[in-house]
């Protein structure tokens, strides 16, 4: 169903200055959303949460790094494939 109120939620910004985000940034970002604490919480239940908010953060971190691992393997594979080999060669130290 469409809300015909206009309303798109809350929007979040995050700039980065001569690069793209890392894996912890994207990982702050997604565990943000996945995992919202109310500071209505009673403090027992507020620090579990906090605290799963992390571990879930440190499995995102690690598994977007092992996508960014991956997606240069893959990239190298399409420039040694066409015969870009100097290139190629240059995304192992990316």
């Amino acid at each position: 169903m469409f809300d015909m109120d206009g309303d798109v939620g809350s929007v979040t910004v995050i700039t980065t200055e001569n690069r793209g985000m890392n894996a912890e940034e994207w990982a702050e970002a997604a565990v943000q959303r996945i995992v919202s604490v109310s500071m209505d919480t009673p403090m027992p239940i507020r620090e579990q949460a906090f605290a799963f908010r992390e571990q879930v953060k440190t499995i995102l971190i690690h598994y977007f790094s092992k996508v960014a691992r991956s997606e240069r393997v893959t990239i190298r594979a399409l420039l040694e494939k066409e015969g870009y080999f100097d290139l190629a060669k240059k995304m192992e130290v990316i």
